[in-house]
């Protein structure tokens, strides 16, 4: 197969919009075209972040790792690139966040728990799948419960 990139005459930025209506086989045949005319590392970097982030939308039955496989790019660090760097930061956010949730609903379960003696289990799951919000809530509601009634009501609405 020729070269994609030679064939219609554009440059490499315009072929990176080509990705978009181009079938899988061609779509990285240009793909890596525009990677082997990078003229710096810098610049393959960036022209591989783009095709990365195009292909991936374009073909999500793809993994990351495939796609650099297709534009035959076995050695590529893909810890390196934008797309990767993306999900692990919301993995990390996300991972934070449950950790706020799961942290903040044990320390509610442990002054309910000192407030009221043992709680049964279907209470601490429900006070296990309330939202972060909802946790807060509840943290400074208990601050006024006089008898273990008042958690129930609080619960149960």
């Amino acid at each position: 197969m020729e070269d994609l990139l030679s064939r219609t005459d554009i440059g490499p930025n315009l072929a990176l919009l080509k990705l978009l209506v181009l079938e899988e086989t061609e779509a990285f045949h240009l793909g890596r075209s525009i990677l082997e005319k990078s003229e710096t590392q810098t610049t393959f970097q960036q022209r591989l972040n783009l095709i990365e982030t195009i292909l991936v939308n374009k073909f999500p039955y793809l993994g990351t790792q495939e796609i650099l496989r297709m534009l035959d790019l076995k050695t590529t660090d893909v810890t390196q690139s934008r797309f990767y760097q993306e999900v692990v930061a919301v993995g990390r956010q996300e991972g934070l966040q449950e950790g706020l949730r799961v942290g903040e609903a044990d320390l509610i379960l442990r002054q309910l728990t000192r407030k009221y003696g043992t709680l049964t289990p279907d209470v601490s799951q429900q006070i296990r799948a309330l939202t972060i919000a909802e946790l807060g809530d509840l943290g400074e509601a208990l601050l006024d419960f006089v008898e273990m009634s008042d958690l129930d009501n609080w619960l149960s609405h």
